[in-house]
């Protein structure tokens, strides 16, 4: 049999008796759909290729490109801000988080890391005290740590994105006292000439910053500027103040030219003495933190048409003298079928990371943090560690009991659920 011939109509007056008792009404219209297709298509081959559009269909809509955005925050420890840092990331929404000055302490990274389980958690420690960098990127992002850099402290290389979309991120804390490790950004453009570099930098030039210049500011100026660099970077946040004690401009975004959009915003602060900055930049990547795309495949409608379309393989396949020839065409049908019964859907909500009750108790220690540093009261920091203390409790208690629900909510002789 040719099945490539104009004449091959498959099972076009066989009488249809397969049990749909079981089937909701959306599963009915897709069967219904699905097997007039299969009778009225003149040819397999043309029925094949009708699904396989259906299939590219699927994966575009899987890999959908959206519009991104950055968070940058000098978190002035993140141990102590955790849960306002929670907060912040919530509200926002952005896919790749750059947080400098962490004070960093491996049990709150993995606290971090439990918390944020679409996020992947990149983090290196300080030279001092005060340092520290942890960055955040979403899931649905490819990202890898660039080895080559990974033991510098106070600074971490990413490279994010695939094929002509990638690019490198440097997240970088520079304490005031040290030096900008300007040979080490030299490597880094080396590698890719698409860098971005984001951190809080502690230089300041009349360039960017109304504050008073220093000398790490002249020397960021000089490198950026100079004849030997064979890459153009662009300052995105320039003249906004990102310290709450000064009207200085030291938590910098660097992009190529080519990469620059001066969209971007800067947020009230969380309780540290820097203040947020999200930047929105121009060009888009294929990521699912703004729409959480589903698949679902119809695997009891995939059953019912295989049993019914049984008999037509078997007749096919005794058929043909080439058994080979077969076997690659019997195996497009099944890839084919499976992509046919698959559909995606996007999720218009998302449910809050946290309760509401825990985002109100947060939101009672920030505003009692900022009553301590107005009036420095002993009262106010009585206060503050209660609150504390409450929300690390409750904050266990509700993970235990979230851990406890889904738990109870699973067969345990159904093991595919795990």
């Amino acid at each position: 049999m040719n099945s490539t011939a104009n004449s091959f109509v498959p099972h076009q007056n066989e009488t249809l008796l397969i049990p749909t008792d079981e089937l909701s009404k959306s599963e009915l219209k897709i069967f219904q759909e699905l097997m007039q297709e299969w009778i009225t298509t003149p040819t397999l081959d043309s029925l094949l290729e009708k699904w396989n559009k259906h299939r590219e269909k699927t994966v575009s809509m899987l890999n959908v490109k959206n519009e991104i955005s950055f968070l940058l925050l000098n978190v002035s420890s993140l141990t102590m801000y955790l849960f306002d840092v929670f907060k912040l990331i919530d509200s926002v929404s952005s896919p790749i988080v750059v947080l400098a000055g962490t004070h960093h302490e491996d049990s709150t990274v993995r606290l971090f890391s439990s918390h944020f389980s679409n996020l992947n958690a990149f983090s290196t420690k300080g030279s001092n005290a005060f340092g520290g960098v942890l960055v955040a990127v979403h899931k649905s992002i490819p990202v890898k740590r660039v080895s080559r850099f990974s033991n510098i402290v106070n600074l971490i290389v990413l490279e994010i994105g695939v094929t002509d979309e990638a690019f490198q991120l440097v997240a970088c804390y520079s304490p005031p006292c040290e030096p900008l490790p300007l040979l080490i950004f030299d490597e880094v453009f080396q590698c890719n000439s698409n860098t971005i570099i984001m951190g809080d930098l502690n230089a300041k030039r009349a360039s960017w910053s109304k504050s008073v210049e220093n000398h790490k500011g002249r020397s960021l100026y000089s490198w950026l500027y100079s004849s030997s660099c064979n890459f153009s970077l662009e300052i995105v946040n320039k003249f906004i103040s990102t310290s709450t004690r000064s009207n200085a401009t030291i938590d910098l975004i660097l992009v190529p030219s080519h990469m620059l959009s001066t969209s971007f915003a800067v947020l009230p602060s969380i309780g540290s003495d820097h203040y947020p900055v999200v930047w929105y930049p121009s060009f888009k990547m294929s990521s699912s933190h703004v729409r959480n795309p589903v698949k679902r495949t119809y695997w009891s409608l995939l059953k019912r048409f295989l049993t019914f379309t049984t008999s037509y393989w078997i007749t096919l396949g005794t058929s043909m003298t080439n058994s080979i020839e077969f076997f690659c065409l019997y195996e497009r049908f099944l890839l084919l079928i499976a992509a046919r019964l698959t559909f995606v859907s996007f999720l218009k909500s998302y449910k809050p990371s946290l309760p509401s009750y825990l985002i109100e108790l947060i939101e009672r220690k920030r505003y009692c943090l900022k009553l301590f540093r107005k009036f420095c009261h002993p009262y106010f920091a009585i206060v503050l560690r209660t609150l504390g203390n409450t929300i690390r409790k409750e904050l266990f208690l509700y993970k235990r009991q979230s851990w406890q629900n889904y738990c109870q909510s699973l067969n345990e002789l159904d093991t595919r659920s795990f």
